[in-house]
């Protein structure tokens, strides 16, 4: 039985690291109110609040992973942590267009540099043997939030107003910070090396580009080929310096690419689908906000079940096959949801929202075990700011893939809706494919990484 000093830390980093996802998708339901207060369609309201979000966190990802290798996962973390309260005291006090878009970067960057700190300090201060537990809670309390965020956004926006989406932030991360500050083992070894800030940029600029490319009616490719040929420099760069901010050379790992990969095309299906729901049944049904948070509690259980369903399930039939088994539940449950027009209230929606809840809760925490085991402990840093960025990178894609599909008029139609559904499959596809790649079990890992 772990220390009760573990078990704090460990509820600590777990309420840190949650703050992410939850400021990414609690103002889901929110969003047609705050598109109305900021006199935008939805479409574009979302790009703005949630891609914008999500765009400053994949660029902050990486560069805070590493910027923690050299300052410490304890100082990255309280800084995280004081510059998410203070953005979000401000979007609760100010109502403004202006400020409510600048608190969400202050929070986006603030998160950027909680997630993969938050990850690297669980791989820095707790036993080895304890991590893939450790990484199993992680995984499915990053997944979870995520899917409660719009629940717990819908039940404050009915109940008060949209902006205390905002305040509940502040006690939560104070919360965080206070079991931190407590548990944590202090960092007595001086850390070494530098952050590349030119590379940072460059990084930023091609992940801009990308992000970019998707916004509007239409893809730019003009902006979408710059971003990749910014992202090739930034590869081509890494692999030459002494100090990267990333080091590309982590997925050819193959438990590393795997996680990768698995993470970002499961990412791309789970954020598109919490906000497309409300939009949904809003335009389409004409359902009120807070019933619709109530249909994604069986998601939100359902994911938190499959966090410890899927220890269990590694235990029993190894890393590769549970995760494999979680792709192919995902799928099933997409077939169900793909039959969205006969769904006619929130409800009707809850098995398939409970099915892929579920398999994104049992596949997350076996594919962040296995792809930290396969990096060493004093790069732990970037491996989590590369799995975050790749976590995020998913997310906005799907965002902007949806927000595409939905177009830019003030109410969406049916077959819009409809027509995103293709995509989902097509990132679910993806993840079974990617799952073939993890190792039988993290004996296998730790086998492999030494090998290389």
């Amino acid at each position: 039985m772990p220390e009760k000093r573990t078990l704090l830390l460990l509820a600590g980093v777990l309420l840190a690291s949650a703050l992410a996802p939850l400021g990414s998708t609690s103002i889901a339901v929110a969003m047609p109110q705050i598109a109305a207060f900021m006199e935008m369609d939805p479409g574009t309201a979302t790009q703005l609040l949630v891609g914008g979000y999500l765009l400053i966190s994949v660029i902050g990802q990486a560069p805070a992973g590493k910027l923690g290798d050299i300052i410490g996962y304890q100082k990255a973390l309280y800084i995280g942590l004081g510059v998410f309260m203070l953005g979000s005291l401000l979007a609760y006090l100010v109502r403004s267009i202006e400020v409510l878009l600048i608190s969400r970067m202050m929070m986006a960057a603030a998160s950027a540099m909680i997630v993969p700190n938050a990850s690297a300090m669980l791989r820095a201060q707790l036993p080895e043997s304890m991590l893939p537990f450790a990484y199993g809670i992680f995984g499915a309390t990053m997944g979870a939030a995520a899917a409660v965020g719009p629940l717990l956004g819908g039940a404050l926006t009915q109940f008060f107003d949209w902006p205390m989406i905002f305040l509940v932030n502040v006690p939560w991360a104070l919360l965080a910070l206070g079991l931190i500050v407590m548990t944590s083992k202090p960092q007595k070894e001086k850390r070494k090396g530098r952050l590349d800030l030119r590379s940072a940029v460059l990084f930023a600029f091609a992940i801009g580009a990308l992000q970019l490319g998707f916004i509007g009616d239409t893809v730019d490719l003009r902006l979408v080929v710059s971003g990749v040929l910014l992202l090739s420099l930034f590869i081509w760069v890494q692999l030459r310096v002494d100090e990267p901010v990333f080091d590309p050379r982590f997925f050819t790992r193959p438990a590393y690419a795997a996680a990768g990969c698995t993470t970002a095309f499961g990412n791309f299906t789970m954020y598109a689908l919490l906000f497309q729901l409300p939009i949904f049944f809003v335009d389409i049904r004409q359902v009120a906000e807070i019933e619709i948070a109530g249909a994604l509690t069986a998601m939100t259980l359902c994911m938190m079940l499959g966090g410890p369903m899927s220890a269990a399930a590694g235990r029993l039939i190894g890393i590769r096959y549970t995760a494999v088994l979680a792709a192919c539940t995902n799928l099933f449950g997409l077939y169900l949801y793909s039959d969205l027009e006969s769904a006619l209230v929130p409800m009707d929606i809850i098995l398939p929202m409970a099915l892929m809840g579920f398999a994104g809760g049992m596949a997350g925490p076996v594919v962040q075990a296995a792809g930290m085991l396969a990096i060493e402990k004093e790069k732990a840093g970037m491996a989590a700011g590369g799995l975050s960025t790749m976590r995020y990178l998913g997310g906005a894609l799907g965002i902007s893939i949806l927000s595409l599909r939905l177009g830019s008029e003030s109410t969406t139609t049916l077959e819009q809706h409809l027509s995103i559904i293709p995509y989902y499959a097509a990132a679910l596809f993806m993840v079974l494919i990617s799952a073939f790649l993890l190792p039988v079990s993290n004996k296998n890992v730790s086998s492999t990484k030494g090998s290389q």
